[in-house]
C-alpha cells in the first residue's frame, strides 16, 4: 500500500510522515504489510503517483484538491484524495489520520 502526502515541502509534513511510519512500525496489525508513506511537494507529486492508493493533502494545500483529483483521474487512477483534518495535522496526530486514510482506501476498493 502506498500513501502519498502532498504539501509545500515543509518540515511539518516530514514530521507527520515520520509519525505515521512509527505508528505503522509499532502496530502488530500493520507492521509487515508493506505500507509505504512518502511526502512530495505540490510541484512534484504527479510524477510519483504510480501505485499510489491514497493522496493526502496537507491543510495548507487544500485549495489544490480539485486539481489533484484531475491529475489522478488523468493518470487512470481511481483513488481517494483527502485533505488532512487541520487539527490532526497541527497535532501531528498520525493515528486518526491513518484511520481516515485506511477507511477511504477500503471504501474506494469496495466501490471498484
Amino acid at each position: 500500500m502506498k500513501i502519498m502526502l502532498v504539501c509545500y515541502g515543509g518540515l511539518s509534513t516530514s514530521i507527520l510522515v515520520n509519525n505515521m511510519r512509527k505508528v505503522i512500525q509499532d502496530s502488530e496489525k500493520f507492521r509487515d504489510k508493506g505500507i509505504q508513506i512518502d511526502a512530495w511537494g505540490k510541484e512534484e507529486y504527479a510524477q510519483q503517483l504510480e501505485g499510489c492508493d491514497c493522496v493526502l493533502l496537507g491543510p495548507q494545500v487544500s485549495m489544490i484538491k480539485q486539481d489533484v483529483e484531475k491529475v489522478v483521474a488523468a493518470k487512470g487512477l481511481r483513488i481517494p484524495v483527502l485533505v488532512i483534518n487541520k487539527e490532526d495535522y497541527g497535532m501531528m496526530a498520525a493515528v486518526p489520520i491513518l484511520a481516515e486514510t485506511f477507511k477511504a482506501i477500503k471504501a474506494s476498493r469496495l466501490s471498484q
